[in-house]
């Protein structure tokens, strides 16, 4: 499908831990899109807030999504970087974003631990700006945090593409 040529506006929406890939896969989609972008990290870092201020983070991570379905509203494709580890999040935005007459396309990155490590020490280790360093404990305690979706969740997307 080209989505250039669509008349609806698109969300992408991703779904993966921590250095699955969703950073470059975004701006790769940026460029081919043409969608705005919205990453979290991105504007902590660049507000030189603490990563890990959790409050913080959910306050400008919903405002963020606010900003996200003003711009849907108006027909602007946009790109939501957020991990979106929980179903019940990924329902919601899926719903907001059919609501506003959108087209919404999931990228879902599916890695095994030890591949997600593997790429989480050279992100670590690189100290690239507006990158969160993640340890091998984090990543632990995020795994079984994360909800993986099905084929029924996946199939309520218009699309969606599995990145393994």
């Amino acid at each position: 499908m080209d989505f250039n040529k669509t008349k609806r506006p698109l969300l992408i929406t991703f779904c993966g831990l921590p250095g699955s890939g969703k950073t470059t896969t975004a701006k790769e989609l940026e460029q081919t899109t043409g969608a705005i972008r919205l990453n979290t990290d991105e504007w902590m870092a660049a507000l030189n807030v603490n990563f890990f201020n959790e409050e913080f983070r959910e306050k400008l991570q919903e405002r963020l999504y606010k900003h996200g379905l003003e711009l849907l509203e108006r027909g602007h494709s946009i790109i939501v970087e957020d991990g979106h580890w929980s179903r019940g999040e990924r329902d919601r935005h899926r719903a907001d974003a059919q609501r506003l007459g959108a087209t919404v396309v999931l990228h879902y990155f599916d890695l095994s631990f030890d591949e997600l490590w593997r790429r989480l020490k050279g992100r670590n280790d690189s100290g690239t700006y507006g990158t969160v360093p993640i340890s091998k404990e984090q990543l632990q305690e995020y795994w079984p945090m994360f909800q993986r979706p099905d084929e029924a969740e996946l199939a309520q997307f218009d699309s969606y593409i599995i990145h393994t």
